[in-house]
């Protein structure tokens, strides 16, 4: 990954060491601790892990690899030596840290110090956004993640990479309950895929981080729950901030839903165009 953050002795595997002390005199390149160099148009997040004297890991380099990780104002770091592997803050794998090779750890490794560094839901989140990206196979996912802990397993057994945010993931755990059946992404004819389905008839979607600014797509949304009433099914719609930081007002009036058994209520065969 091309962060703009560089190692000194790669640089010198395609750059005269001249080249290099020229660009560093002329502002092309700076120093950021010993060995380590950066463009000015370098990544931010990296040039402060690296300048702290880590690499950038974790929940903050998956980002970068493009998953979906739940907001955090942490930055996700770890040691790239022996003297501050040990950080109290910093992120760990389970077992033997890993050479550091680049600034941004690869996306095997920063998931591996996820395991240990996230909250479970978070955890199942990436893991989530990683299948359903297609960033690693379910058997390499599995794989990378051999030898950890119980817990981590645990996690491994709640992931299902059909979610299409993080946000359908969170749901989907946070209303997880044994006898109640949750289907994600379900096609349902004359309305289409739906991103929940509980039980047979509640279901459950969940909008993006920017909301359908669209008046074409906002109409649409509203008949497509329509078409969802007809047949028999109730449709709620959830926004990000709902879900995100106001899962305790909004979490309690589904559980209402359910208990009022909205989500067993029969269906209707379809019978409209």
């Amino acid at each position: 990954m091309d962060s703009g953050v560089f190692k000194r002795g790669k640089l010198l595997e395609s750059m005269p060491r001249a080249a290099i002390d020229g660009a560093i005199r002329d502002g092309r390149l700076r120093a950021l601790r010993h060995g380590w160099l950066a463009t000015p148009t370098a990544d931010p997040d990296v040039v402060r892990a690296v300048s702290i004297g880590g690499v950038l890991s974790c929940a903050s380099a998956l980002t970068l690899h493009g998953v979906w990780v739940p907001p955090t104002s942490k930055l996700h770091v770890r040691g790239s030596t022996a003297s501050v592997r040990n950080h109290p803050t910093w992120c760990r794998q389970h077992g033997r840290p890993p050479t550091v090779t680049d600034a941004v750890d690869d996306l095997p490794t920063a998931l591996r110090h996820a395991a240990r560094c996230l909250p479970t839901e978070d955890f199942v989140v990436v893991c989530d956004s990683i299948l359903n990206r297609g960033l690693l196979t379910p058997s390499a996912l599995a794989a990378e993640l051999g030898g950890t802990p119980q817990s981590v397993q645990h996690a491994l057994s709640l992931v299902d990479g059909r979610s299409e945010s993080g946000t359908e993931t969170m749901v989907r755990l946070r209303l997880r309950r044994p006898n109640l059946q949750i289907r994600t992404q379900v096609p349902i004819p004359c309305v289409g895929r739906v991103d929940l389905v509980i039980g047979t008839s509640l279901i459950i979607e969940v909008d993006g981080y920017e909301y359908h600014a669209d008046p074409d797509q906002f109409e649409k949304d509203r008949l497509r729950d329509l078409q969802a009433w007809a047949l028999g099914y109730h449709p709620i719609r959830l926004t990000y901030r709902q879900v995100v930081y106001q899962w305790n007002l909004v979490g309690p009036l589904i559980d209402e839903a359910i208990k009022r058994g909205l989500h067993r209520k029969p269906l209707v065969a379809a019978g409209f165009a």
